[in-house]
C-alpha cells in the first residue's frame, strides 16, 4: 500500500514505431539477425540512466510472438533472471488497450529485487510500452521501457526492445553491472527461444529429436558404439556441436593383459 518515492524521472515511452525513438538497425548484420542472434546496444543517457536496446528478428506471425511477450505469469520459467512474476491487475479499454500490473522478482549476483511494473498493450499499434507502478513501491528507483514488433511479411517478425532504467544507490556497482548486462542479454532472446517452442520449431521439432537420440544413448555400450562411429567417420567434432559428449576412444577400449614370465 505505500507508494513509490516519485511518480517517475524518466521520460514515458509513446507506442509509436521505432524510428521516432532514433532506433535503428545501423550498423547492424541483418545476416546474423536471420541466424537467431539479438544485436545488444548499451547506450549511457543523462542523469546516470542506461539505455539497453535489442532487436531480433524471430521466425513466428506477430500473435505468437506477443502472446510470448504478454505471458508474464510464465516469465519465470521463460527468462533468466526473474525468480517470480506475479499479475495483481488487469483492464481493457473499448479501444483495445490492455494494462496489465505485476509484481518482478528478480535474482542475480545473489541479490534479489522486487519491484511493480504497469504495461500498456496496443496491438493496433505493434506496441507495449511499460513503467513502474508509482502507486507501489519498487526496489527500482525508476524505469521505463518499450516493445514493438514489426510484421516482416515473410514468415518472420522483428522485434525492438528498448528500456531506460535506474537502480538504487545501495545495491554494489558490480550487481548493478550484473543486472543491467542481464536485462540487454536476455531482453528478446528468451522470445526467439519461446516462439520456436510455440510454433513447433523448438522443442516440439529438431531440438526434441536431438534430446530423445541422447535419451536414448547412456548407455555404456551405446555410448561406445556411437564414439567408435564417429571415429571413424570423422563426425566427433560435429556431434559434440550438436550437444553429444562423448567418451574418449581409450577409456573404451579394453585393458590389454600383460603376460610376465
Amino acid at each position: 500500500s505505500k507508494p513509490h518515492a516519485h511518480r517517475g524521472l524518466l521520460p514515458k515511452y509513446d507506442r509509436v514505431p521505432p524510428s521516432k525513438f532514433g532506433l535503428s538497425l545501423k550498423g547492424t548484420d541483418v545476416a546474423s539477425l536471420r541466424a537467431g542472434k539479438p544485436a545488444v546496444q548499451m547506450v549511457p543517457i543523462s542523469k546516470g540512466f542506461t539505455r539497453a536496446v535489442s532487436f531480433q528478428d524471430i521466425e513466428a506471425p506477430e500473435d505468437v510472438v506477443w502472446s510470448a511477450i504478454m505471458d508474464l505469469p510464465n516469465y519465470p520459467k521463460m527468462v533468466e533472471g526473474v525468480a517470480a512474476c506475479e499479475v495483481y491487475k488487469k483492464s481493457k479499454s473499448l479501444r483495445g488497450l490492455q494494462t496489465v500490473c505485476a509484481k518482478y522478482t528478480i535474482s542475480v549476483a545473489s541479490y534479489k529485487m522486487s519491484y511493480f511494473m504497469l504495461h500498456e498493450f496496443e496491438p493496433s499499434k505493434h506496441a507495449m510500452t511499460f513503467h513502474l507502478d508509482y502507486d507501489r513501491c519498487s526496489d527500482l528507483s525508476d524505469t521505463v521501457g518499450y516493445w514493438y514488433v514489426e510484421d516482416l511479411r515473410d514468415g518472420w517478425c522483428r522485434v525492438y526492445y528498448s528500456t531506460d532504467s535506474k537502480m538504487p544507490a545501495w545495491i554494489p556497482s558490480f550487481a548493478r553491472n550484473a543486472l543491467t548486462n542481464l536485462a540487454a542479454k536476455r531482453s528478446t532472446s528468451w522470445v526467439h527461444t519461446r516462439c520456436a517452442e510455440l510454433t513447433g520449431r523448438g522443442a516440439g521439432g529438431g531440438a526434441a529429436r536431438r534430446r530423445g537420440l541422447g535419451a536414448a544413448l547412456t548407455s555404456k555400450r551405446s555410448l561406445a558404439f556411437l564414439a567408435l562411429l564417429a571415429w571413424r567417420l570423422h563426425l566427433t567434432d560435429r556431434l559434440e556441436r550438436l550437444g553429444f559428449r562423448l567418451p574418449s576412444l581409450p577409456c573404451l577400449l579394453p585393458r590389454r593383459r600383460v603376460h610376465t614370465a
